[in-house]
């Protein structure tokens, strides 16, 4: 996708002293593949970096199971150069006005945040470089990055990224079309074996999955489906059913295509 350096990044500072990274997705990227050109997204916070050096990351995909809330974050903690145990994971809300396209299905998560989140965690880390040699009055040549640190290779001298993400945050956004990516060869995050972030919540049932949620008035629907593919109802008890105490409606829901190939997504 062509994406315009005005229209990829915009950093704003926040409150505790920290910096706020965000991505934008421009309508014509959609629109150069054939689509509607989609409205102008606003700016949606991807990182965040408190000045205690704790890095939050949003994922923007729904998750399922399929991974996508530990693989997305940790495309951009990757470039961004932070120790994953220093990663926290925020879920985001559906609002693709924010985070663009949350589609999930088909293994397309990865492939479609492969380039722009790892150009999120590329530009972050360009800022911290920033941020660290203006500070020393060094070439931000002479500087580099490991483990949520920017490092003055010359004298050694080191600062975390928490001590300068409020500096970071008054610079201006690197150009994106020159940022310069990792080799694959030096990656310490993708590719290798990475704990879920939230495998230990899921096991002790501490996240709240749909079927948890309630409110007043909630009705609950559901659906018995035909064991054959492109079987049809041919009698049904609804007024037996109705009858049942707590029951509301009882319907059958026609309409169904023919039987034929079908395609998963």
């Amino acid at each position: 996708m062509n994406l315009s350096r005005r229209s990829f990044f915009q950093v704003s500072s926040i409150a505790g002293g920290g910096i706020l990274l965000g991505l934008y997705d421009a309508p014509k990227a959609k629109a150069q593949q054939g689509r509607p050109a989609a409205p102008a997204l606003l700016p949606n916070a991807f990182i965040r970096i408190a000045s205690d050096g704790i890095v939050t990351i949003m994922a923007k995909a729904p998750e399922m199971g399929q991974g996508a809330k530990n693989i997305l974050p940790m495309l951009i903690a990757e470039e961004l150069d932070v120790d994953w145990k220093s990663v926290r994971i925020e879920q985001g809300d559906s609002d693709e006005k924010r985070y663009g396209s949350q589609f999930a299905g088909g293994s397309q998560s990865t492939p479609q945040g492969w380039e722009p989140l790892r150009r999120v965690g590329a530009a972050g880390r360009q800022m911290m470089i920033s941020a660290a040699a203006q500070t020393w009055g060094v070439p931000e040549s002479e500087c580099t990055t490991a483990s949520g640190r920017v490092i003055h290779t010359p004298s050694k001298k080191s600062v975390g990224y928490g001590e300068i993400a409020a500096k970071a945050a008054t610079l201006a956004p690197p150009d994106q079309t020159k940022l310069t990516m990792k080799d694959p060869k030096d990656y310490k995050i993708i590719g290798h074996s990475t704990l879920g972030w939230e495998n230990a919540n899921i096991a002790t049932g501490k996240p709240m999955f749909s079927i948890d949620f309630t409110m007043p008035g909630l009705l609950v629907a559901s659906l018995h489906k035909c064991p054959v593919y492109g079987g049809k109802v041919k009698s049904a008890n609804l007024d037996e059913i109705k009858a049942l105490p707590g029951i509301r409606h009882a319907f059958v829901v026609e309409g169904f295509p023919t039987p034929g190939p079908v395609l998963m997504g």
